[in-house]
């Protein structure tokens, strides 16, 4: 991993919503190719409204995962 990827993942880890555009600008092509490949290789129906529904639901996936994170970190740092 390059330095510019740690510092971009830092940042959306810290909220930066400057981080998050970047990385959702860097790696949203990435996504979509590989969850239509993953549902080509599955034989799944992949229309492009089943694709779009993954794909946003990835990025959702991440940021409710990041909140969780943080939400518990606080929680620990608070009971401390």
């Amino acid at each position: 991993m390059t330095e510019k990827e740690k510092s971009l993942l830092a940042g959306c880890i810290a909220g930066d919503k400057a981080a998050w555009d970047a990385f959702v600008l860097q790696y949203s092509a990435l996504v979509y190719h590989t969850i239509r490949k993953t549902l080509a290789l599955h034989h799944a129906k992949a229309n492009h409204e089943t694709i779009e529904d993954l794909y946003q639901e990835f990025f959702l996936a991440i940021l409710r995962d990041n909140l969780k994170s943080s939400t518990n970190s606080e929680a620990r740092q608070g009971s401390s």
